[in-house]
């Protein structure tokens, strides 16, 4: 990939996070699953299978806003089937992604959480907690403004 290419994708990345507020709750939600595989000690092939359903349902909807924006630039405000139809298909795709990564979580996560009421009495823990709420926070912390940008 070029230079400039990557560049440009950092970008488009960098406002997606900063304009949709779905994009931050999947990543939230994303933040949460990577502190408890963590906490679970999952095995290489676990953590793989974590990390491309995250990066697919971040991919989905970074897809989705551009279908979003797209549809939006060329119809404008007027209402229009064929755009509605467009926008809600690449929405539909986030949701089935969502779902599926939903499912491969819990299969993956579901029989230590259990263990994790009991770490979660041990202070290295609570270190790790307020990581993740700091993380969380950052989140979902208002969008810092930078010139010529509209949000």
């Amino acid at each position: 990939m070029r230079p400039a290419a990557f560049r440009f994708a950092l970008r488009g990345i960098a406002l997606a996070f900063g304009a949709e507020s779905n994009i931050r709750i999947h990543l939230a939600v994303a933040e949460i699953v990577v502190y408890l595989a963590a906490v679970e000690g999952l095995g290489a092939v676990a953590w793989a299978v974590l990390i491309l359903a995250i990066a697919l349902v971040l991919a989905l909807e970074l897809v989705n806003t551009a279908v979003e924006r797209a549809v939006d630039l060329t119809v404008g405000t007027r209402q229009e089937a064929l755009a509605a139809a467009a926008k809600d298909a690449a929405a539909g795709a986030v949701l089935i992604g969502s779902a599926g990564a939903a499912a491969i979580g819990f299969a993956i996560l579901w029989p230590g959480l259990h263990l994790l009421l009991a770490v979660l009495q041990s202070l290295p823990l609570i270190a790790g907690l307020i990581a993740l709420l700091l993380a969380l926070w950052l989140t979902f912390r208002p969008p810092v403004h930078q010139h010529g940008m509209k949000r």
